[in-house]
């Protein structure tokens, strides 16, 4: 790996970056920089919350449609009717085919 990677951001070499927080303190003054850095902590902190936000939204919705869909295949789960059951201590009995239905084999 390349030694000097901790000092690449984004491709900008240690040269260039020095030469635009330069810039940047030029441009905004001494003073203005921890303006600059506590309105950008902020406003990162805001978009990791929004964005927590936004993720604990969906999955609670997501349970509440898995929710909604348990509860639905339970309603729906085909029971065998009564009078099909097999009856406890009596042997069953299998099913039997009509003569007209079978196939002759060819």
């Amino acid at each position: 790996m390349n030694a000097h990677l901790p000092l690449l951001f984004l491709d900008i070499s240690g040269g260039e970056l020095i030469v635009i927080l330069l810039l940047i303190l030029l441009f905004f003054g001494s003073k203005g920089i921890p303006d600059i850095a506590r309105t950008l902590g902020r406003t990162m902190r805001q978009l990791r919350d929004a964005s927590n936000q936004v993720q604990r939204e969906i999955q609670k919705e997501a349970n509440v449609v898995k929710r909604g869909f348990d509860e639905q295949r339970a309603q729906f789960r085909i029971e065998e009717p009564e009078h099909r059951r097999p009856v406890p201590g009596q042997p069953t009995e299998a099913p039997t085919v009509p003569p007209e239905a079978e196939q002759p084999s060819k």
